[in-house]
Parts: structure tokens; sequence; C-alpha cells
């Protein structure tokens, strides 16, 4: 997937650290029919799209409908029983095809977004549960994701989501799979593969929330296992409850969770999916938790300075998300639209927001994300070019009346981790016309190779693997990148304009009210049954 200056390579992810990053969530668990092997005999082949094929009964279970356009004929399956409005056929991706995954981490390379944590749900790899099929299937994509990684010159780490798993077999399912992606998958052999002082970085979600009956005592097991089986030790982040640091709402009241944070774990990332909906709500989270959070964590982190021996320093990453909207996936329940993106003014707000913590990585869930709206790729334009069924309804980006791009989100990203890495300044006004204009100044290229990156973005060869790029571009010194343009302080809030299309386009391509995880809805329908 070159890019369209010759020569040139797309700037990559420094995989030895974490540092300085905007990485986003990546589930990769779309499956069609007729991608491959279902998940199990007998079984329909989608999982995510639909609960079962609409002519079969079923229903959709994304609001948001993705923007399919780039994608070749080889990646796009017919979507049973849905048709636009003028007759012609849907389709849609399977995450589960290696040119539509690389397709996922090219454009994470083109709008400088660092790299992905793929999402890794243990239950789904506990096989004394019969879990074979689904396990297979999440170590295809994952074997997907490294080669992505790898060519996209991004990079990539395993997150663990351990909702849904039994409080007593949490530790005995993840030592084993973590045995496996080590010795059988070798993703720790990647040099793609995200590191922070030379420790691979694992993360673990889902341990401390309120309704989950983890004892202190066993998460402390499971860390302190990774980091002693994992060679050359393990940097683990944390994915905990909103209300980590107090012990309230989605949080265990057992307040020695606290002291777990902060004596097991290197990183802190407090989940805030379906904490907040809107600007305000931002603002007041920010003001009543990540104020707190980042205090505490300060000063845990001056008492370290005197105390390296025995203490561990604690990095602070934030979660950060477009909007959301579950009505389909969960059949009426959550509301239409419940979260609104505003054409981006959401997600800058929280950008905003946390960026004047001094923090220097950010989370961003998530990227590929339809089910519950939270997805950062591209989503149709516009409400004509839905699929039309009369029991469903769904949803393009100018629901609240802006005339947005496709990947404008995505170009959000990118301009929060140019924020990450010092190039630009993240002001309080959405750069709106700076967004417009992205491909005049985008992507950013370097003139060659080093070595300490993860991969070729752009390479005009496809074939390469990382030992032959390393060989090729061994000696050469990288070229100077430029300085961004100024950054562009609006005075007016940019209103809705749905008269006013954004243009610009990238390079050709060649070729939760929540308190559950990400892993989410479809952990019982992927690990369980045959008969859907």
């Amino acid at each position: 997937m070159a890019s369209s200056t010759v020569g040139k390579t797309i700037k990559r992810a420094d995989p030895s650290t974490i540092q300085d990053k905007f990485l986003v969530g990546y589930q990769g668990w779309f499956t069609c029919a007729g991608d491959g092997e279902p998940v199990g005999p007998g079984h329909h082949g989608w999982l995510h799209w639909f609960n079962y094929p609409i002519p079969d009964g079923g229903r959709p279970n994304t609001d948001i409908w993705p923007d399919v356009s780039e994608y070749t004929p080889s990646e796009l399956f017919p979507a049973p029983g849905l048709k636009y409005a003028d007759g012609t056929q849907a389709f849609l991706f399977s995450s589960r095809h290696p040119k539509t995954v690389q397709r996922h981490f090219h454009w994470m390379a083109q709008h400088g977004v660092d790299g992905a944590f793929l999402q890794r749900f243990l239950g789904q790899t506990d096989l004394e549960q019969g879990n074979h099929g689904i396990r297979n299937q999440r170590d295809e994509v994952g074997d997907r994701v490294m080669e992505a990684a790898e060519r996209e010159g991004r990079v990539f780490a395993i997150m663990y989501d351990i909702s849904g798993v039994a409080p007593d077999r949490i530790q005995r399912v993840l030592e084993h799979d973590w045995a496996h992606l080590i010795r059988r998958k070798a993703i720790l052999d990647s040099p793609a593969y995200l590191r922070e002082q030379g420790r691979p970085v694992v993360a673990l979600w889902g341990f401390g929330m309120s309704d989950a009956h983890h004892s202190p005592a066993m998460v402390r097991a499971v860390a302190r296992f990774i980091r002693d089986n994992t060679p050359g030790g393990a940097y683990i982040m944390a994915g905990v409850p909103a209300h980590w640091r107090t012990s309230v709402m989605d949080a265990d009241p057992d307040p020695e969770f606290v002291k777990v944070w902060l004596e097991e774990f290197d990183a802190i990332s407090p989940w805030t999916i379906g904490r907040y909906s809107d600007e305000a709500g931002a603002d007041r989270f920010e003001q009543e938790k990540i104020k707190g959070d980042s205090e505490l964590i300060k000063q845990h982190n001056e008492r370290w300075e005197n105390n390296r021996e025995t203490m561990r320093k604690i990095d602070y990453i934030p979660v950060v998300f477009p909007g959301g909207s579950g009505h389909n996936l969960s059949e009426g329940k959550w509301g239409w639209n419940d979260c609104p993106r505003k054409g981006g003014h959401f997600m800058w707000r929280q950008l905003v927001n946390v960026k004047r913590h001094g923090v220097r990585t950010i989370y961003g869930a998530m990227w590929d994300e339809y089910d519950e709206g939270t997805a950062f790729m591209p989503v149709v334009a516009h409400k004509r070019q839905l699929p039309v069924l009369e029991t469903h309804r769904f949803m393009a980006l100018d629901e609240d009346g802006f005339d947005l791009p496709p990947d404008w989100y995505m170009r959000i990203c990118g301009f929060a981790a140019e924020g990450l890495r010092g190039e630009r300044m993240i002001h309080g006004t959405l750069p709106s016309k700076e967004l417009q204009d992205y491909w005049s100044t985008h992507p950013r290229y370097e003139e060659s190779a080093g070595t300490s990156a993860a991969g070729p973005s752009g390479s005009s060869d496809k074939s390469h693997t990382w030992g032959e790029w390393e060989k090729l571009t061994t000696g050469k010194e990288s070229g100077e990148e430029p300085p961004p343009p100024p950054y562009s302080l609006e005075v007016e809030e940019p209103q809705p304009a749905p008269s006013q299309a954004v243009a610009g386009g990238p390079p050709p391509y060649e070729c939760r009210t929540t308190t559950r995880s990400p892993a989410s809805a479809f952990f019982l329908e992927a690990s369980a049954s045959t008969g859907q």
C-alpha cells in the first residue's frame, strides 16, 4: 500500500517508547459469511455486523454506517438483506482479510496515529471452555495486525479484556494465553511490538469494576505473572474504572485496589465511555476526576524519585472518544445518538482537557468500533448514502448537521498525535479550517528510513520483509521534517453547515451508560454456540 510520493516514506512510529503517542484500540472483530472458516460448524459467518443475517430474522448491530468506498472488490462482502435506496446491494468489510487490516493500519500511518492496542478478549481464549474456533480467529487477526503494523510503520501491543470471565479462571486462562502469544505466535519477536525502556507493553483492561468481584490479591498475582514471565520484564498498563481513585460508582469499593494500581502497574488508564456524553460533562469529568488523578500520580512520582528501588513510576493515559450511539446494538435500550459527535467538538474538548494536565500518551477508543458508534475509521458522510431498512435506521456523519468527509475523525486523531509530539499546540477551539485542508500538509513524510521505527509505511515495494527493508536502508540518515504550518486560532465556533462541503481527500491508495468492556456485547455470541 504505497504512498503516492515516490521515494518517500510516511513518518514511522517509534516502537521503543509509549511516550508522546496517540494509540487507538483495535477490535478486529468483524467477520462476514465467506471470509474464511466460521467460528463453528453451522455458524452463519457474521460476527458483530449482525446477530443473525437479516433475512433469517436477525438485526444490525451498528448505528453508524462505514464508508467502504476505498476498499477493493475482493475485500467486500454483500450484507444480507441490506440495500440502498436505489436498490443496489450494500457491502461490508471483514477484519480477517489481510488487505483490509493493512488498509486500517495504512490509514493510521496516513493520519499520523502511532499504532494500536489489539483487543484480546480473555474469555475467547479459554480452550477449556471449548472456544477453539473463536481463539483461532483471534489468533488469525493478531497475525494480520502484526504484519500490518510492520508494513505500515505502526506499533502494536496486546490489551487483554478480562470482562465476563469468572474471577477464579482469569489467572489460569491468562497464563496459558500469554505463553501461547509469546512462544507460538511470537508477538514479542516483532520489531513493531511496542516497548517502554526495553520492556514489552501489555494492557490489562477490566479489573476492579464494581460488579466484577475481583480480589486485589488476584490482580496483584496476574500483574506479577506477566512481569515475571515476559522476557525482559513488562510495562503493564491498567485499564481501570473511571472512579478508580475514589472507589465509588463504577469502581470496586475496596480501597485496597488503589494501592494495587499504584504498586503493581506502570500506567493507569481510566475508562470514560458512558461517563459523560457532552462537552459540559467532559469538563466536569476533567475537574472532578482527571485533575485529582493527575495530582495523585504526580505526588506518587515525586516520592518515586527518592525511592526508585522500592516504588514504580506511573504514567497517566487518559481515554478520549469521538461520541457514540448504540441504539441498534442495545435493541433500543440506549438512545439514538445519545452521545453526539457534534462535528468533532466533543472529541476536541476532551483532548484540550487532558492535554492541559501534561499527559504524554492518549488512548483513543476505538479505531474500528462501529458497534457502539465510537469508530474513528471512515463513516459515510450523508444520510442519502445509508442503506434502507424498514425495521432499523442507520447514521451518517451529518446526523448533527455537519457536512464532513468520511475520514474527519481520523484527521482529528492525527492532530492529537501531533500535539503529543510537540508539533502543534492544542488550543481550545476545534481547528476546523486546518482539518478541512488536511491533505494539503499530510501525510508527514521522512526522506529516508531509520532503524528505530516499526516498518516502512509508504514503501513502494510491498514485498519487503522487515529484515530486507532494514538491510536496504542501513546507513541512510533520516531526512529533516519541515515544521508544521502555523496553527490557525479560530475566533468563531463553526456552525452546522450542511450546504458547505469539506473538500480534500487523502493521496490515492495503491495496491456504553456502560460499565462493561469494549469487548462487548458479543462475547457470548462469538465464544459459545454454533446454533447461530
